[in-house]
């Protein structure tokens, strides 16, 4: 599976509080009734990010941009569209996230998943930026073959559930601009990164400890070193929230009414817009 993946902030002119409900509600519901996200999209995860943890408690620094959101949308494979009708009619004028943003195009392998493992809750999110003068192959083998086992091995008695590694998906850039062009999508910075780390733990202070742990921060600062532009990677502490999920074993959701054309959501979704607009009945 493909994670498309936008990393953002709130729009100016919002709270950090008022962004979190719009995206958590609003954004939700207009979402679960877009008919062509629900056809695309396998899996929809949120990730509400603190930005205001000190660097005390990161091994990575804190993102510059003071990113907000994760957001993770599953996709069986990677297409450049543009957006469809629907989604333009329903999605598009709900506007709260600010037009600076990150896209990234990830495929994840699961390194490390503690038994009573649960996806939601407490997340530490790695972006990394691969070290000057070393190769995508090099970055990838010091990061998979020795700094994963040195992870775990510190990290699995002290709160880590599960953790994954994720890599850049190749797409094609141009194809992927024409295709956004003209839509919020437009200006952001689409596959900067080299890879991406993801963490779960059982608390937020288990998270923490990475950077406030003196043992541990000799030892993965050390670790991070050796294959990573630190200044140029960060750290995100973040909560996860799934919201609707079709294909992983043992956690799946229901499938979105508005798919089931028998639906009342399929009734809405098909009655049209603009509603303000009289028009006649069509005969049944």
């Amino acid at each position: 599976m493909i994670k498309f993946i936008i990393i953002s902030r709130h729009k100016p002119g919002m709270t950090r509080e008022r962004f979190f409900y719009e995206w958590a509600y609003i954004h939700v519901a207009l979402m679960v009734q877009t008919a062509s996200s629900m056809r695309r999209f396998t899996r929809y995860v949120q990730h509400y990010a603190n930005p205001d943890i000190g660097d005390e408690h990161r091994l990575l620094p804190h993102p510059p941009q003071d990113w907000e959101s994760y957001a993770d949308h599953g996709l069986a494979r990677f297409e450049a569209y543009g957006p469809a009708p629907d989604y333009l009619a329903i999605m598009r004028p709900h506007s709260f996230s600010d037009s600076a943003m990150e896209i990234v195009y990830l495929e994840g392998r699961t390194e490390y998943r503690r038994d009573d493992f649960r996806p939601d809750g407490v997340k530490l999110i790695h972006r990394l930026a691969r070290r000057p003068g070393m190769t995508p192959d090099e970055f990838r083998r010091h990061w998979r073959d020795d700094h994963v086992p040195r992870l775990v091995e510190a990290l699995r008695t002290r709160g880590l559930r599960k953790y994954d590694t994720c890599l850049p998906h190749e797409i094609d850039l141009d194809a992927l601009r024409a295709s956004r062009k003209g839509t919020l999508f437009d200006s952001a910075e689409v596959n900067t990164a080299d890879g991406v780390e993801e963490l779960w733990f059982d608390t937020l202070e288990d998270a923490m400890r990475l950077g406030s742990d003196p043992a541990l921060r000799q030892s993965l600062s050390a670790s991070y070193a050796s294959f990573t532009d630190i200044g140029q990677s960060y750290s995100m502490f973040a909560q996860e929230r799934v919201v609707f999920d079709f294909v992983t074993p043992g956690e799946t959701t229901p499938r979105p009414a508005v798919l089931d054309d028998n639906s009342l959501e399929a009734r809405l979704f098909k009655s049209g817009r603009p509603f303000h607009e009289p028009r006649p009945v069509e005969p049944s």
